[in-house]
């Protein structure tokens, strides 16, 4: 796995990390690269995902969300994981469905100007090849680019949009092409 950018980094949370979504499987190398607990956001109303792409966000904590009627009670549990200075993973894009870098919804944009606090981007890419790799015994490369801190502010709260174009167009200059 390559891992760059990790200066990027703040020392300390709270912040969002704000990846790219190819596979299932993202959070899997992004929690290794990491080396830190992670609250990931997850949709709830997805396919039911199997034991090995569903360990590393279970591992270090998951918030469910049911993206078609979201819950108070899952705002406020994501409010206090950032209150406690947590760092919170929300993938921009929603569901992983392809290679190509799709529209951002703006998740990570409401949550970073609620609370003044950065958003990471981050480019994951090679994921979709690790599965079928791994049965034919072989190893793949994953890559992970940690951008730099896009800084939140209240003001932000009047157009998420443009913070959310601001961070899909910060992960779409670390992917390859291919990947856009």
């Amino acid at each position: 796995m390559n891992v760059s950018g990790k200066e990027n980094l703040p020392k300390n949370g709270p912040y969002i990390l704000a990846p790219n979504h190819i596979h299932n499987i993202d959070p899997f190398p992004l929690s290794g690269a990491m080396k830190k607990p992670i609250t990931y956001l997850m949709a709830e109303d997805q396919n039911p995902l199997r034991w090995y792409e569903a360990w590393a966000p279970m591992s270090y904590g998951v918030l469910l969300v049911n993206r078609k009627k979201i819950q108070p009670s899952t705002i406020k549990a994501l409010h206090k994981q950032i209150k406690k200075n947590e760092i919170v993973c929300i993938f921009p894009e929603g569901t992983a469905l392809s290679t190509k870098l799709k529209e951002g919804k703006n998740g990570a944009s409401f949550f970073a100007a609620r609370h003044e606090i950065p958003i990471i981007p981050v480019a994951i890419f090679g994921t979709e090849k690790a599965l079928p790799a791994l049965k034919r015994f072989k190893r793949t490369n994953i890559n992970i680019t940690f951008g730099e801190p896009i800084f939140a502010t209240s003001e932000d709260k009047k157009n998420l949009s443009e913070l959310t174009k601001k961070t899909m167009n910060a992960i779409r200059e670390m992917l390859p092409e291919e990947y856009c």
